[in-house]
């Protein structure tokens, strides 16, 4: 079977960087990290399979973010995705075990709120407020009052609401949580932004990667949980649309998450971690018109120095995967393509990675 836990990934010509012959040099590279950003990087690595006989292997495995960052300080990955740039305390411990990092904007997606009713067609209407009260407790029926509120005309059961949430950890929570303390101050008293929130006691259940939290919503009536958009659509789930800024209830497609990304590119972080690395931002709970406010992007972590022909090859993997070419694919799984400034952006800081023979 072509894809498992790994997936082969085979570079031709200029993506190994090889001589003029057009002879390809061998390289294994080990990857961790992100589930967000993995349904693309199996796309990406099928695209590319068949276009060498294999000198060049790519092994990425879907870890989670937090799980990834902490592979890559140990040194057990050559690179690491996640969906929230390294804080302060695990970019100290990077540098020290390898030197500088980098991050590298990967994709642009959004996080939704995925849901299991039956006998209600159309998408839900969810503001930031209730969805923090949902996974504080204090919302446990699907006919409450706040929910009906937001959904006149609409006949909601009276059933119990089950939240699901990731057991490990994740940028996707980092991303939903970040969202939730902008837009409900008892929630950010209560639990904050974190790649692993801490929950009230008793509210809800963990589950291990996306896959999880889809799987367990899908097979669960009354569940709810937050997924990335992309595994919502495979799964032909219910997902609902959130209330934004300008107060539009807004549904996650390519032009709501585009709209998001392009409020904030190009203005300066301010808060940790973004303004501890270039080419970070928060895309969450962005100003503007059509803006879904739970977007994010997905970062690949290397190395600032890299070496001989693993180096060049990851390097080179990765100017692929940001440009013109990658995005098409990334935009083909349902996750918003790089704005063309970023684009730009991204290759000119992948071309000051030190990659010494």
């Amino acid at each position: 079977m072509r894809i498992r836990n790994w997936f082969l990934l085979v570079v031709v010509g200029c993506l190994a960087g090889c001589s003029g012959s057009g002879a390809v040099e061998t390289a294994k590279l080990e990857g961790q990290g992100a589930t967000f950003v993995e349904p693309v990087m199996k796309v990406w690595t099928n695209e590319q399979v068949d276009k060498s006989g294999g000198k060049i292997q790519i092994n990425y495995q879907g870890t989670g973010s937090g799980a990834g960052i902490q592979q890559y300080t140990k040194k057990t990955c050559d690179f690491a995705c996640s969906d929230a740039p390294m804080n302060e305390k695990q970019l100290a411990a990077a540098v020290e075990a390898g030197g500088p990092v980098v991050h590298i904007p990967l994709v642009i997606g959004a996080v939704v709120p995925m849901y299991n009713l039956d006998n209600v067609a159309k998408p839900l209407q969810f503001t930031g407020d209730v969805l923090a009260q949902i996974y504080l407790g204090k919302i446990t029926k699907w006919n409450d009052k706040a929910i009906a509120d937001l959904n006149p005309g609409v006949v909601l059961p009276d059933l119990g609401i089950q939240p699901v949430f990731r057991s490990d950890g994740s940028g996707t929570s980092n991303i939903f949580s970040e969202y939730l303390s902008k837009t409900s101050p008892d929630f950010k008293a209560t639990v904050g932004a974190s790649t692993q929130p801490t929950f009230p006691k008793g509210v809800g259940i963990g589950k291990p990667k996306t896959d999880g939290v889809a799987g367990h919503v899908s097979n669960t009536k009354g569940a709810i949980g937050y997924v990335e958009l992309t595994y919502a659509l495979d799964k032909k789930a219910q997902y609902g649309s959130v209330k934004n800024k300008a107060g539009q209830f807004v549904l996650a497609d390519l032009a709501s998450i585009t709209a998001a990304a392009s409020a904030v590119i190009g203005t300066k972080p301010t808060e940790a971690p973004y303004n501890l690395h270039d080419l970070t931002y928060s895309l969450t709970d962005a100003v503007g018109d059509g803006v879904y406010p739970i977007a994010a992007m997905s970062y690949a972590i290397l190395a600032q120095k890299q070496s001989g022909t693993k180096g060049k090859a990851l390097v080179n993997f990765l100017k692929w995967c940001a440009g013109a070419e990658g995005q098409k694919f990334a935009q083909a799984r349902n996750f918003a393509p790089l704005p063309e400034a970023l684009v730009n952006a991204t290759q000119a800081k992948l071309d000051a990675v030190e990659v010494a023979k």
